[in-house]
């Protein structure tokens, strides 16, 4: 009776190929963690970008429906219709809605850098009184390294501060120029017209320049 000789692999040989299989692994493991920490920064930076261009979006309408609107404070003085500095201004606008569709009235915000990011503040009522609330304040815009605000005179000078020293017959600057300083994007800037020149009769006859 004869006896087929059959062959196997060994010990060596099997651990071998465990060796090999578990280096491709790693590596197949090692390159798909690449790809999803990629998709995840892609994804996280394209949120970063819609927040952003929402934030430009809703300061673009606040700033072309700016009015020559002083204000009075809650301590009783007047606030001038526009007040900027360097990190952040202050102003009257329309377009809030009122009781009905077709009425708008005034409101006062204020865009301002403060703790890494970029706020805006709006108070319900626009002459103040000590027994106004308080403004609503919201982050719109996080993890922001610098933000830095210049106003267009009418010699298309940009201003550090406004009003303008000696510069009182023009109350609101014609454009407002935000530069922002974004980790791993860098600089953006943005420039804002403001076409309006509009008077509301109501406004306190004295204008101060307080911060905002």
């Amino acid at each position: 009776m004869l006896h087929r000789k059959t062959s196997g692999f060994t010990l060596v040989e099997i651990l071998v190929a465990l060796f090999i299989f578990t280096i491709l692994s790693l590596m197949m493991a090692g390159g798909l963690r690449t790809v999803i920490n990629a998709q995840s920064g892609t994804e996280h930076s394209a949120e970063r970008l819609r927040q952003l261009q929402l934030v430009f979006v809703r300061m673009s309408r606040d700033l072309e429906q700016t009015v020559n609107r002083p204000v009075k404070l809650a301590n009783g003085k007047d606030a001038s219709a526009f007040f900027g500095a360097q990190r952040g201004f202050a102003f009257t606008h329309g377009g809030k809605a009122g009781q009905s569709s077709q009425h708008q009235v005034l409101q006062r915000t204020q865009y301002s850098f403060s703790r890494n990011a970029l706020w805006r503040v709006v108070w319900d009522v626009l002459d103040q009184s000590s027994n106004s609330p308080k403004p609503s304040q919201r982050e719109v815009f996080a993890n922001v390294s610098d933000v830095r605000f210049e106003y267009l005179d009418d010699k298309n000078v940009f201003h550090k501060d406004w009003p303008v020293s000696g510069n009182s017959n023009q109350p609101l600057p014609r454009a407002v120029r935000i530069t922002l300083t974004i980790p791993d994007w860098g600089t953006v800037k943005q420039i804002y017209v403001i076409p309006a020149q509009n008077v509301n009769p109501a406004a306190p006859k004295q204008q101060t320049t307080p911060q905002p």
